[in-house]
Protein backbone atom coordinates (compact mmCIF):
# COMPACT_ATOMS: atom_id res chain seq x y z
CA UNK A 1 0.00 0.00 0.00
CA UNK A 2 1.64 3.34 -1.18
CA UNK A 3 2.16 6.53 1.23
CA UNK A 4 -0.89 7.90 0.33
CA UNK A 5 -3.07 5.24 0.33
CA UNK A 6 -2.01 4.53 3.79
CA UNK A 7 -2.92 8.09 4.46
CA UNK A 8 -6.56 8.59 3.04
CA UNK A 9 -6.98 4.74 4.94
CA UNK A 10 -6.30 6.25 7.87
CA UNK A 11 -8.34 9.56 7.38
CA UNK A 12 -11.19 7.29 6.81
CA UNK A 13 -10.44 5.42 10.06
CA UNK A 14 -10.38 8.79 12.17
CA UNK A 15 -13.32 9.71 10.59
CA UNK A 16 -15.50 6.52 11.43
CA UNK A 17 -14.32 7.44 15.04
CA UNK A 18 -15.28 10.93 14.79
CA UNK A 19 -18.85 9.72 13.56
CA UNK A 20 -19.35 7.06 16.46
CA UNK A 21 -18.69 9.37 18.90
CA UNK A 22 -21.19 12.05 17.28
CA UNK A 23 -23.10 8.90 17.11
CA UNK A 24 -23.28 8.34 20.84
CA UNK A 25 -23.53 12.20 22.03
CA UNK A 26 -27.02 11.75 20.13
CA UNK A 27 -28.02 8.71 21.63
CA UNK A 28 -26.97 10.15 25.42
CA UNK A 29 -28.84 13.31 24.48
CA UNK A 30 -31.94 10.88 23.39
CA UNK A 31 -32.36 9.14 26.84
CA UNK A 32 -32.40 12.70 28.51
CA UNK A 33 -35.01 14.00 26.20
CA UNK A 34 -36.67 10.45 26.51
CA UNK A 35 -37.03 10.90 30.29
CA UNK A 36 -38.07 14.35 30.62
CA UNK A 37 -40.68 13.56 27.62
CA UNK A 38 -42.40 10.53 30.24
CA UNK A 39 -45.91 11.32 30.34
CA UNK A 40 -46.27 14.18 27.92
CA UNK A 41 -45.87 11.57 24.65
CA UNK A 42 -46.57 7.91 25.07
CA UNK A 43 -43.95 5.26 24.54
CA UNK A 44 -45.12 3.87 20.85
CA UNK A 45 -46.07 7.73 19.95
CA UNK A 46 -42.74 8.56 20.21
CA UNK A 47 -41.25 5.42 18.49
CA UNK A 48 -44.01 5.72 15.87
CA UNK A 49 -43.44 9.53 15.04
CA UNK A 50 -39.21 8.77 15.16
CA UNK A 51 -39.02 6.60 12.22
CA UNK A 52 -42.11 7.90 10.41
CA UNK A 53 -40.41 11.47 9.92
CA UNK A 54 -37.01 9.89 9.89
CA UNK A 55 -38.25 8.35 6.69
CA UNK A 56 -39.75 11.23 5.25
CA UNK A 57 -37.21 13.21 5.86
CA UNK A 58 -34.86 10.75 4.38
CA UNK A 59 -37.39 10.11 1.12
CA UNK A 60 -36.70 13.25 -1.07
CA UNK A 61 -32.57 12.48 -0.73
CA UNK A 62 -32.97 9.01 -1.19
CA UNK A 63 -35.32 8.11 -3.99
CA UNK A 64 -33.13 7.94 -6.27
CA UNK A 65 -30.64 6.19 -4.65
CA UNK A 66 -33.26 3.42 -3.90
CA UNK A 67 -33.71 2.89 -7.32
CA UNK A 68 -30.16 2.37 -8.71
CA UNK A 69 -30.24 -0.32 -5.62
CA UNK A 70 -33.19 -2.35 -6.53
CA UNK A 71 -31.12 -5.61 -7.07
CA UNK A 72 -29.21 -5.18 -4.08
CA UNK A 73 -32.27 -4.72 -1.65
CA UNK A 74 -33.81 -7.80 -3.50
CA UNK A 75 -30.78 -9.52 -2.09
CA UNK A 76 -30.61 -8.06 0.99
CA UNK A 77 -34.59 -7.95 1.70
CA UNK A 78 -34.66 -9.98 4.75
CA UNK A 79 -31.45 -8.86 6.22
CA UNK A 80 -33.32 -5.12 5.69
CA UNK A 81 -36.57 -6.59 7.71
CA UNK A 82 -34.90 -7.88 10.16
CA UNK A 83 -32.63 -5.12 10.37
CA UNK A 84 -36.00 -2.40 10.98
CA UNK A 85 -37.33 -4.66 13.24
CA UNK A 86 -34.12 -4.79 15.84
CA UNK A 87 -33.06 -1.38 15.47
CA UNK A 88 -36.08 1.01 15.43
CA UNK A 89 -38.37 -1.52 17.40
CA UNK A 90 -36.53 -4.00 19.61
CA UNK A 91 -33.30 -1.39 20.18
CA UNK A 92 -35.00 2.31 19.71
CA UNK A 93 -38.87 1.31 20.33
CA UNK A 94 -39.57 -0.80 23.47
CA UNK A 95 -36.40 2.20 25.14
CA UNK A 96 -39.18 4.48 25.87
CA UNK A 97 -41.25 1.78 27.25
CA UNK A 98 -38.70 1.19 29.60
CA UNK A 99 -37.95 4.20 30.62
CA UNK A 100 -41.21 4.22 32.50
CA UNK A 101 -40.58 1.51 34.68
CA UNK A 102 -36.79 1.99 35.18
CA UNK A 103 -34.31 4.62 36.76
CA UNK A 104 -31.17 6.14 35.92
CA UNK A 105 -28.63 3.86 38.33
CA UNK A 106 -30.63 0.79 36.62
CA UNK A 107 -30.30 1.88 33.49
CA UNK A 108 -26.82 2.96 33.36
CA UNK A 109 -25.52 0.05 34.67
CA UNK A 110 -27.57 -2.37 31.85
CA UNK A 111 -26.36 -0.09 29.06
CA UNK A 112 -22.69 -2.00 29.53
CA UNK A 113 -24.12 -4.79 28.33
CA UNK A 114 -24.45 -3.85 24.97
CA UNK A 115 -20.45 -3.70 23.43
CA UNK A 116 -20.85 -7.38 25.22
CA UNK A 117 -23.14 -8.30 23.51
CA UNK A 118 -21.70 -6.90 20.10
CA UNK A 119 -18.58 -8.47 20.28
CA UNK A 120 -19.97 -12.13 21.71
CA UNK A 121 -22.16 -11.98 18.63
CA UNK A 122 -19.36 -10.57 16.14
CA UNK A 123 -17.97 -13.57 17.28
CA UNK A 124 -20.54 -16.26 16.59
CA UNK A 125 -22.05 -14.85 13.49
CA UNK A 126 -19.08 -12.74 11.70
CA UNK A 127 -16.29 -14.76 13.38
CA UNK A 128 -14.34 -11.95 14.32
CA UNK A 129 -11.31 -12.53 16.74
CA UNK A 130 -11.67 -10.75 20.14
CA UNK A 131 -8.27 -9.33 21.33
CA UNK A 132 -6.90 -9.44 24.92
CA UNK A 133 -7.01 -5.60 24.61
CA UNK A 134 -10.95 -5.54 24.01
CA UNK A 135 -11.75 -7.78 26.91
CA UNK A 136 -9.36 -5.75 28.87
CA UNK A 137 -10.85 -2.57 27.86
CA UNK A 138 -14.46 -3.89 28.26
CA UNK A 139 -13.66 -4.22 31.88
CA UNK A 140 -12.10 -1.07 32.14
CA UNK A 141 -14.90 0.90 30.76
CA UNK A 142 -17.72 -1.43 33.01
CA UNK A 143 -15.66 -0.55 36.20
CA UNK A 144 -16.41 3.52 35.41
CA UNK A 145 -19.74 3.34 34.17
CA UNK A 146 -20.36 0.97 37.58
CA UNK A 147 -18.14 3.74 39.66
CA UNK A 148 -21.24 6.64 37.78
CA UNK A 149 -24.42 4.68 38.64
CA UNK A 150 -22.96 4.23 42.40
CA UNK A 151 -22.10 7.19 42.88
CA UNK A 152 -18.91 6.24 44.10
CA UNK A 153 -20.18 3.27 46.50
CA UNK A 154 -19.74 0.51 45.48
CA UNK A 155 -22.27 -0.69 48.01
CA UNK A 156 -24.76 0.76 46.08
CA UNK A 157 -24.87 -1.92 43.60
CA UNK A 158 -25.60 -4.47 45.98
CA UNK A 159 -28.95 -2.86 46.04
CA UNK A 160 -29.77 -3.03 42.52
CA UNK A 161 -32.67 -5.17 41.25
CA UNK A 162 -34.13 -5.85 38.01
CA UNK A 163 -37.63 -4.56 37.25
CA UNK A 164 -40.05 -4.93 33.56
CA UNK A 165 -37.80 -1.95 32.42
CA UNK A 166 -34.85 -3.07 33.40
CA UNK A 167 -35.63 -6.75 31.78
CA UNK A 168 -36.47 -4.30 28.69
CA UNK A 169 -33.39 -2.72 28.37
CA UNK A 170 -31.62 -5.90 28.46
CA UNK A 171 -33.66 -6.77 25.15
CA UNK A 172 -33.19 -3.42 23.38
CA UNK A 173 -29.21 -3.53 23.90
CA UNK A 174 -29.74 -7.28 22.50
CA UNK A 175 -31.58 -5.91 20.00
CA UNK A 176 -28.91 -3.15 19.05
CA UNK A 177 -26.40 -5.69 19.04
CA UNK A 178 -28.06 -8.04 16.51
CA UNK A 179 -28.94 -4.91 14.23
CA UNK A 180 -24.99 -4.24 14.07
CA UNK A 181 -24.35 -8.05 13.05
CA UNK A 182 -27.45 -7.64 10.50
CA UNK A 183 -25.61 -4.52 8.71
CA UNK A 184 -21.99 -5.90 8.93
CA UNK A 185 -23.44 -8.98 7.08
CA UNK A 186 -25.34 -7.29 4.28
CA UNK A 187 -23.60 -7.75 1.01
CA UNK A 188 -21.66 -4.70 -0.09
CA UNK A 189 -23.21 -2.68 -2.80
CA UNK A 190 -26.08 -0.15 -1.43
CA UNK A 191 -25.89 2.92 -0.43
CA UNK A 192 -25.99 4.60 3.07
CA UNK A 193 -29.25 6.32 2.76
CA UNK A 194 -30.89 3.41 1.24
CA UNK A 195 -30.16 1.28 3.87
CA UNK A 196 -31.35 4.11 6.56
CA UNK A 197 -34.26 5.17 4.38
CA UNK A 198 -35.74 2.00 4.30
CA UNK A 199 -34.86 0.59 8.14
CA UNK A 200 -36.68 3.94 9.58
CA UNK A 201 -39.45 2.65 7.05
CA UNK A 202 -39.68 -0.28 8.06
CA UNK A 203 -39.58 0.49 11.85
CA UNK A 204 -42.51 3.12 11.65
CA UNK A 205 -44.79 0.33 10.12
CA UNK A 206 -44.12 -2.02 12.91
CA UNK A 207 -44.69 0.63 15.20
CA UNK A 208 -48.18 1.55 13.36
CA UNK A 209 -50.24 -1.06 15.25
CA UNK A 210 -48.82 -0.30 18.54
CA UNK A 211 -49.51 3.50 18.05
CA UNK A 212 -52.79 2.84 17.08
CA UNK A 213 -53.75 0.57 20.14
CA UNK A 214 -51.67 3.10 22.62
CA UNK A 215 -53.78 6.09 21.04
CA UNK A 216 -57.16 4.44 21.61
CA UNK A 217 -56.51 2.60 25.13
CA UNK A 218 -54.21 5.15 27.05
CA UNK A 219 -54.20 8.41 27.68
CA UNK A 220 -53.64 10.66 24.16
CA UNK A 221 -50.20 12.90 23.48
CA UNK A 222 -50.27 15.78 24.98
CA UNK A 223 -49.53 19.20 23.01
CA UNK A 224 -46.79 21.30 24.79
CA UNK A 225 -43.62 22.48 24.69
CA UNK A 226 -41.86 19.30 26.16
CA UNK A 227 -43.92 16.72 23.47
CA UNK A 228 -43.03 19.00 20.52
CA UNK A 229 -39.11 19.68 21.26
CA UNK A 230 -38.95 15.88 22.24
CA UNK A 231 -40.82 14.56 18.73
CA UNK A 232 -38.82 17.30 16.55
CA UNK A 233 -35.58 16.21 18.39
CA UNK A 234 -36.00 12.24 17.75
CA UNK A 235 -37.30 13.25 14.08
CA UNK A 236 -33.73 14.57 12.94
CA UNK A 237 -31.14 13.36 15.13
CA UNK A 238 -31.35 9.90 16.29
CA UNK A 239 -33.32 8.54 13.74
CA UNK A 240 -31.25 10.24 10.64
CA UNK A 241 -28.11 11.84 12.46
CA UNK A 242 -26.62 9.06 14.70
CA UNK A 243 -28.03 6.05 12.93
CA UNK A 244 -26.01 7.37 9.58
CA UNK A 245 -22.90 8.08 11.66
CA UNK A 246 -23.45 4.87 13.35
CA UNK A 247 -23.82 2.94 9.91
CA UNK A 248 -21.04 4.55 8.50
CA UNK A 249 -18.43 3.46 11.62
CA UNK A 250 -19.95 -0.25 11.61
CA UNK A 251 -18.64 -0.15 8.05
CA UNK A 252 -15.38 1.02 8.39
CA UNK A 253 -14.78 0.09 12.30
CA UNK A 254 -16.79 -2.92 12.47
CA UNK A 255 -19.07 -4.02 15.23
CA UNK A 256 -16.84 -5.18 18.10
CA UNK A 257 -14.67 -2.21 17.63
CA UNK A 258 -17.58 0.18 17.19
CA UNK A 259 -19.61 -0.91 20.16
CA UNK A 260 -17.31 -0.14 22.49
CA UNK A 261 -18.06 3.42 21.79
CA UNK A 262 -21.68 2.79 23.51
CA UNK A 263 -19.89 2.91 26.66
CA UNK A 264 -19.96 7.05 26.11
CA UNK A 265 -23.74 7.31 26.16
CA UNK A 266 -23.88 7.51 30.08
CA UNK A 267 -21.27 9.78 29.90
CA UNK A 268 -22.46 11.90 27.51
CA UNK A 269 -26.25 11.80 29.11
CA UNK A 270 -24.79 12.36 32.46
CA UNK A 271 -23.34 15.68 31.31
CA UNK A 272 -26.18 16.66 29.69
CA UNK A 273 -28.59 15.88 32.97
CA UNK A 274 -26.72 17.04 35.17
CA UNK A 275 -26.66 21.30 34.03
CA UNK A 276 -29.99 20.53 32.84
CA UNK A 277 -31.87 18.88 35.63
CA UNK A 278 -30.15 20.71 38.20
CA UNK A 279 -27.75 17.80 39.62
CA UNK A 280 -24.16 18.37 41.39
CA UNK A 281 -21.26 16.96 39.69
CA UNK A 282 -19.05 14.81 42.16
CA UNK A 283 -15.66 13.31 41.69
CA UNK A 284 -17.12 9.90 40.95
CA UNK A 285 -17.47 11.61 37.71
CA UNK A 286 -14.87 12.53 36.66
CA UNK A 287 -13.14 9.35 37.93
CA UNK A 288 -15.67 7.24 36.05
CA UNK A 289 -15.40 9.38 32.83
CA UNK A 290 -12.11 8.67 32.74
CA UNK A 291 -12.27 5.00 33.03
CA UNK A 292 -14.67 5.09 29.99
CA UNK A 293 -12.83 6.93 27.98
CA UNK A 294 -9.67 5.00 28.82
CA UNK A 295 -11.49 1.37 28.40
CA UNK A 296 -12.58 2.91 24.96
CA UNK A 297 -9.70 3.83 23.86
CA UNK A 298 -8.31 0.18 24.45
CA UNK A 299 -10.95 -1.49 22.94
CA UNK A 300 -10.88 0.28 19.39
CA UNK A 301 -7.16 0.90 18.84
CA UNK A 302 -6.70 -1.04 15.73
CA UNK A 303 -3.80 -3.85 16.67
CA UNK A 304 -0.30 -3.41 15.26
CA UNK A 305 1.07 -5.75 12.20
Amino acid sequence: MSGRARGAAADDETLAHAAMVLATLIFGINYVVARWATGEVPAYTMGFARWTAGALVMLPFAWRRIANDRAWIERNWKALLLAGFLMPFLGAGLTYVALNYTNAVNGGVLQTSLPIFTIVLAWLFLRERIRTAQWAGAAVAIAGVLCIVARGRPEALLGLTLNIGDALLIVCNLGLAGYAITVRRMSPGGHPLTLLTLVCAIGAVIHLPLFAIETLSEEPFRPGWPAFVSLGFVAIFPSVVAILCWNHALARLGPSRAGFYMYLVPVFGAAIAIPALGEEVGLYHLVGAAAIVAGVTMSTRRPRG
